[in-house]
């Protein structure tokens, strides 16, 4: 049986899975800040849920990257862990 790790070196070699993966990147970048700013700020996701007045399956979907955040949610995010927020466009 083969690891997840190669079937995904063998998915990549198919240029429409890896179109579909790279279309994924900037939502998974997203997920990936909002755990990262979390875990900085030491707080579990039921205590970063009470802080922002919303649930803790709500940070979870957040954090999964299966429930895009809006910017208004992610100025509470920023708020409730000590950050600030910055978004910014970079050349492609």
């Amino acid at each position: 049986m083969k690891t997840v790790r190669e079937s995904s070196k063998e998915w990549m070699k198919n240029p429409k899975f890896r179109e579909a993966y790279d279309a994924l990147e900037p939502e998974y970048a997203m997920a990936s800040a909002i755990i990262e700013a979390r875990i900085k700020s030491k707080l579990s996701q039921a205590q970063l849920a009470r802080r922002m007045k919303t649930t803790q399956p709500m940070i979870a979907r957040m954090e999964s990257g299966r429930q895009p955040p809006s910017t208004a949610t992610l100025l509470k995010l920023a708020k409730a862990t000590g950050t600030r927020l910055q978004i910014r466009f970079v050349e492609a």
